[in-house]
């Protein structure tokens, strides 16, 4: 395996636990996500209340029928398991999505050798307009976000409340930033030609 693979294969991974960390962060923000576990929920009870069934679905010799029992007890436990990770990612890779290409767009093909940022974190700041996003950047300094923000406010169509800070505890590799809509126009003085 050479280098190239390992890096993709390890961005790969930590993206999937990003989304899935995201995923329940915005659950915890937005209580409306959990509509979407619903469905799951109810077939798992269905399924629990019905696994009588479900033990004689197959005629399974009466020697087997304690290991048939509780592979089928383990299925009805990993099913629901399964869906609800599916579920969160998806809500991750909902709310990644938009930021992500964004950034893919407002970064140079040099600076994205190792991958787009991730998104990790996205709150809205309550009683303001202004939305908290925190990026797993992985190979781009801080410097690099410095010298593209005015690139990230075009693409995003953003303007910039606070400056670029590092996430965690002062982590190099998290950074986060506040936003709040629109781009901000910079005001030059009033033009006026005094010669008239």
């Amino acid at each position: 395996m050479n280098n190239v693979d390992y890096i993709q294969r390890r961005q790969n991974s930590r993206k999937q636990w990003l989304r899935i960390r995201l995923g329940v962060l915005q659950m915890i923000y937005k209580p409306l996500f959990h509509l979407f576990l619903l469905p799951i929920i109810a077939g798992t009870i269905f399924l629990w209340v019905k696994k009588d069934i479900a033990f004689t679905l197959f005629d399974v010799p009466q020697i087997l029928f304690p290991i048939y029992k509780y592979s089928v007890l383990l299925i009805m436990v990993l099913l629901p398991v399964i869906f609800t990770l599916a579920v969160i990612e998806a809500i991750g890779n909902m709310t990644a999505k938009k930021d992500e290409q964004n950034l893919a767009e407002a970064f140079d093909n040099h600076d994205l050798r190792n991958g787009c940022p991730i998104l990790m974190n996205k709150k809205r700041i309550q009683g303001s307009n202004v939305t908290m996003r925190e990026f797993y950047s992985s190979g781009i300094p801080m410097k690099v976000w410095v010298e593209k923000q005015e690139n990230i406010a075009d693409v995003m169509n953003v303007h910039f409340v606070e400056p670029f800070r590092y996430g965690g505890k002062s982590n190099g590799r998290r950074i986060v930033m506040y936003t709040a809509p629109g781009r901000e126009t910079v005001l030059k003085g009033i033009l006026y030609d005094d010669e008239f």
